[in-house]
């Protein structure tokens, strides 16, 4: 449901380091806004760049800072029936 990306600074041997791309997914109240709460409140004390996108449209407020959340390109909930925004006009 999450994607933080962190982007790696170099390594111990000068190299730099490829980013890591995580996605976090579960089962309801498993605890997966617990864990990319903490984790983006980790990588904020430690200055680590880190880029969410959040895509429940049915979560109205996150509880962590996401830099894109699937709620905003919702443009109509009808039942099961979901319409999205063409991302190019947004």
């Amino acid at each position: 449901m999450v994607a933080p990306v962190a982007v790696a600074e170099p390594g111990a041997s000068g190299a730099p380091q490829l980013p890591v791309c995580l996605l976090v997914l579960g089962m309801a109240g498993s605890g997966k806004t617990t864990f990319v709460q903490r984790l983006t409140g980790h990588l904020r004390r430690q200055s680590s760049p880190s880029y969410v996108i959040y895509l429940d449209p049915a979560i109205h407020e996150v509880p962590f800072p996401a830099n894109i959340h699937i709620r905003d390109r919702v443009i109509e909930e009808s039942g099961q029936n979901i319409r999205f925004l063409n991302t190019n006009m947004v």
